[in-house]
């Protein structure tokens, strides 16, 4: 994508201008994703055991942060299906929707017939025409591909209950530690904005700040273990050399699946601990809308 700038949103956060249009965005996902026209499948390799099962930590954090109690849950943008799963194998009554069911045909076929393909507008807008809410609302990694992010948290608002939360991750991007690598030389400058995947930029405090803007209230904050700290050392620097980043990656898997065996509560106290802190790869808030 060319012809673009970064601007900041008057919220704080940074956002792509101009946008591209809806066409646009849903064809630039199906032709480099979703059935491309050279066959690529992006689900068609193989995880490790130990990436498999990190796969199921973050639906173990929200578990072990709203309770065990069977309820229910939707999903935007639920991808492989993991999260479904885990919460499905609790007995709570699950349902996703996503642009195409191929991750979850991959990982989780048994999961399609609750999974709904298409918009992820147009598929939240008839929930909240049938008058469907839900206990817990699972938004990960979706805030920051779309056009409208507003209407994204006004949707979302009206299919949470008002007893109930809503799980929103997004990259951790404009952070200090992203900052402190580039002042250092070691990257160039705002290397994580990719446009047209990445439209929206949120770290600790802009989320904060938008969401405060949309009326909602944060209940908890944490982020995951801050990979971007390999960036500081070149000989595991994986934006100057990319080779670099597949090691990374492990380390993170071993580290974050190592301390998930001490417990999940010392899982929830790092992450915890990260977000307070302005760094981790993502950032992850529970919360809820002011209504």
């Amino acid at each position: 994508m060319s012809g673009y700038k970064i601007k900041k949103n008057s919220t704080g956060f940074w956002e792509i201008s101009p946008k591209p249009d809806s066409e646009a965005l849903a064809r630039h996902y199906r032709e480099k994703y979703f059935g491309a026209s050279d066959g690529h499948n992006p689900y068609a390799f193989g995880y490790t055991p130990e990436e498999l099962e990190h796969k199921f930590l973050d639906a173990t954090e929200t578990q072990a942060i709203v309770g065990d109690q069977r309820r229910t849950l939707f999903e935007v943008g639920c991808g492989e299906g993991f999260f479904l799963e885990h919460f499905r194998r609790l007995e709570w009554d699950v349902k996703g929707i996503d642009f195409t069911s191929d991750g979850v045909q991959a990982f989780f076929p048994h999961l399609v017939p609750l999974l709904t393909t298409g918009d992820a507008f147009e598929l939240l807008q008839a929930e909240v025409d049938a008058g469907r809410q839900y206990d817990m609302v699972v938004c990960n990694n979706v805030l920051e591909h779309v056009i409208e992010p507003f209407r994204l948290i006004q949707l979302l608002g009206a299919v949470v209950k008002r007893s109930g939360l809503v799980r929103i991750t997004v990259p951790n991007d404009f952070s200090w530690l992203q900052s402190l690598a580039v002042s250092r030389g070691n990257v160039p400058d705002q290397f994580w904005v990719l446009p047209p995947d990445h439209l929206n930029y949120f770290n600790v405090d802009t989320m904060s700040k938008f969401l405060n803007e949309s009326d909602w209230s944060i209940i908890d904050s944490l982020s995951s273990f801050p990979v971007d700290l390999f960036l500081l050392n070149e000989d595991s620097n994986y934006v100057r050399t990319k080779e670099r980043g597949r090691a990374c990656h492990f380390a993170r898997i071993a580290f974050e699946v190592g301390l998930w065996k001490q417990g999940i509560d010392k899982v929830i106290a790092f992450r915890r601990g990260c977000a307070a802190s302005g760094v981790g790869r993502d950032l992850t808030v529970y919360a809820k809308p002011n209504k």
